[in-house]
């Protein structure tokens, strides 16, 4: 296996490659202490068909953070498992509001690192169980909607992507006239277009209102949006470092919409690194 390591302090990277290696004696451990010494090895992997199977990241570095790091590797690696390792304490983790677990608090020993990799498949699994909340939203791959953990309906295409939408929008309000250019992109905005619109939205409500979820809708003069805090969903996720959400990620957001593929800024940095 190849197990990257990566620290901007060189003590502390010499120190985590010897606790790394007692835990994989016969694996390759290679050591990062930059976003240019990752992309470095992130080329040389995949130019030799390899994959990269375990990434400790620290999440305080100079030019980007590593939750930003975990995300560009999990684009190129699918299958890769993060740890996060940080010098803050329990409180400064929820002060960020991650999870502790799957983290490794310096000094990192061993033991630590045991403890850790034997938590996070119960842990996960603990966490997927608590994804049978009200509301779940699937947006990295195909879009999908959970409610009590069932597949939500949706009587038209296109009122399951102006759901999408308003998902990708975390909670900003959308015009009319914006809705259709995204529903309706070839078309030029008149009158029919608006009406195809209000018809859509129409459609979304009754489809939310059997499900029992309507109330999810926030909708104003000329403006419809979602309550983010009213659903579960991958892609925020992801945003707020959490590590369920980082390895679910398979390197596509909402497969199929056109305009989810400008909608991806939250993985940074990965145009860096060339095939």
């Amino acid at each position: 296996m190849n197990i990257l390591a990566l620290d901007d302090e060189k003590l502390a990277l010499s120190s985590l490659k010897r606790e790394i290696h007692e835990v994989f004696p016969n694996d390759e451990i290679i050591c990062c202490q930059n976003i240019d010494d990752v992309i470095e090895i992130v080329k040389e992997t995949k130019n030799n068909n390899q994959t990269i199977d375990y990434a400790f990241c620290d999440i305080e570095l100079p030019q980007i953070n590593g939750v930003q790091i975990a995300g560009m590797l999990k684009r190129y690696f699918p299958k890769v498992k993060i740890l996060f390792t940080t010098a803050y304490s329990q409180y400064a983790l929820d002060a960020f509001k991650i999870k502790a677990k799957g983290y490794l608090l310096k000094p990192i020993r061993a033991k630590d690192i045991i403890e850790v990799l034997d938590e996070m498949v119960e842990d996960w699994k603990d966490q997927k169980a608590q994804l049978k909340q009200n509301i779940r939203v699937q947006t990295f791959g195909d879009f999908e909607v959970f409610v009590d953990d069932k597949p939500m309906h949706f009587e038209r295409s296109k009122s399951k992507e102006l759901f999408a939408y308003l998902v990708d929008r975390k909670g900003a309000g959308v015009t009319t006239e914006r809705l259709a250019a995204i529903l309706f992109e070839e078309d030029c905005y008149d009158k029919k277009v608006r009406n195809n619109v209000t018809r859509i939205v129409s459609f979304l409500r009754q489809d939310l209102k059997k499900a029992g979820i309507e109330d999810i809708l926030i909708k104003s003069w000329n403006s419809l949006a979602i309550d983010p805090n009213k659903i579960k969903c991958d892609a925020y996720d992801y945003e707020k470092g959490d590590l369920l959400a980082i390895n679910s990620y398979r390197g596509e957001y909402m497969y199929g919409y056109e305009w989810a593929e400008f909608s991806s800024g939250f993985i940074e940095n990965d145009k860096k690194i060339k095939k």
